[in-house]
């Protein structure tokens, strides 16, 4: 199930929820705060391991010019298709 999080628009207060299959399509959305329904959609922060330190493939960052600016990628160890 995943798990989304809302900020209001009115109190700026942030909220997970999570959402099933199910309920997808009518869930009521309202602020815990102050039970707003203008809420938006913000992008959830993110943490990834991949094990103990020094063992394994690690996670490393490519950068490249892209026009007058630095562009970086973080390459991912894992499986390629």
């Amino acid at each position: 199930m995943p798990i989304y999080e809302f900020r209001c628009l009115k109190c700026g207060n942030v909220q997970e929820v999570i959402v099933t299959k199910s309920e997808s399509d009518s869930v009521e959305m309202k602020c815990n705060a102050c039970e707003s329904s203008d809420l938006e959609r913000v992008l959830s922060a993110a943490s990834y391991t991949m094990g103990a330190s020094g063992s394994g493939p690690q996670p490393s960052v490519s950068t490249k010019t892209c026009g007058e600016n630095t562009c970086g990628t973080l390459n991912i160890p894992g499986p390629t298709r």
